[in-house]
């Protein structure tokens, strides 16, 4: 691979609360290690390219999902296909939301996702606001929620289960993985706060090994920090 592409869905519409800094963790994880990215931006009526190695959407409210919501429609088919030939797909929040099989307004309206995810989402008029720490397949992960909605996983394992925090149905499991890609309410941004998530994006795509550097081995001991200092808040161990 010469250049690995990054394509980022909606950067305008769907970016709140730092989810754009996920690509940018990518790019420069990668390019420490001597490797080339080209981000693609997308935007509505866009063209797609005609390969991504890494799919990565934001967050939004639900007014910004709606602006982009017959676009996802559109793009649904390509999404799925580079979801089956294991391409990963980093979904956050009100974007995987987009991403999933459906969603429900709190007005009950039904909104059809991209399928990409077999999950649904319920909005609800309570919104679940704060830090929050998962225990994964990979290690614990810490974060920010920042949503309203109650998600059932239709068939899909959980990204994780909850140490503490609201996640996908009130405090047991968060976010849901589906081959090498995953859906997750978790912001902060998610990447540079659990850089070896990040680096398992970039081996997944690079389908190979990505060693640590001097560069990596001092960012991720403020990374290690911060999430020890979210785990300290919330009263819980890592």
């Amino acid at each position: 691979m010469s250049v690995l592409r990054i394509l980022h869905l909606y950067p305008g519409e769907l970016g709140i609360n730092g989810d754009a800094g996920n690509v940018t963790a990518l790019v420069e994880r990668a390019g420490w290690r001597g490797i080339e990215t080209e981000v693609v931006r997308h935007q509505v009526g866009a063209v797609l390219p005609d390969a991504a190695d890494i799919v990565h959407i934001g967050s939004g409210p639900l007014s910004s999902q709606r602006a982009v919501l017959e676009d996802v429609q559109r793009i649904a088919p390509a999404l799925r296909a580079w979801r089956d030939a294991g391409i990963p797909i980093l979904a956050i929040a009100g974007g995987w939301q987009l991403l999933g099989s459906e969603l429900v307004t709190a007005d009950g309206e039904r909104l059809a996702g991209a399928g990409v995810f077999p999950t649904r989402a319920q909005l609800g008029a309570v919104r679940h606001v704060g830090e929050i720490v998962v225990r994964t397949a990979q290690g614990t992960v810490a974060g920010f929620e920042n949503h309203s909605a109650v998600t059932t996983l239709e068939g899909a394992e959980p990204f994780g289960q909850i140490v503490s925090g609201t996640g996908n149905d009130g405090g047991q499991t968060e976010g849901v993985v589906l081959a090498a890609s995953i859906g997750t309410h978790l912001h902060g941004p998610l990447l540079p706060m659990n850089p070896s998530l990040a680096d398992r994006l970039l081996a997944t795509a690079l389908r190979g090994e990505v060693p640590p550097v001097p560069q990596t081995e001092s960012v991720d001991r403020y990374a290690a920090n911060a999430r020890r200092a979210i785990a300290d808040r919330l009263g819980v161990k890592l």
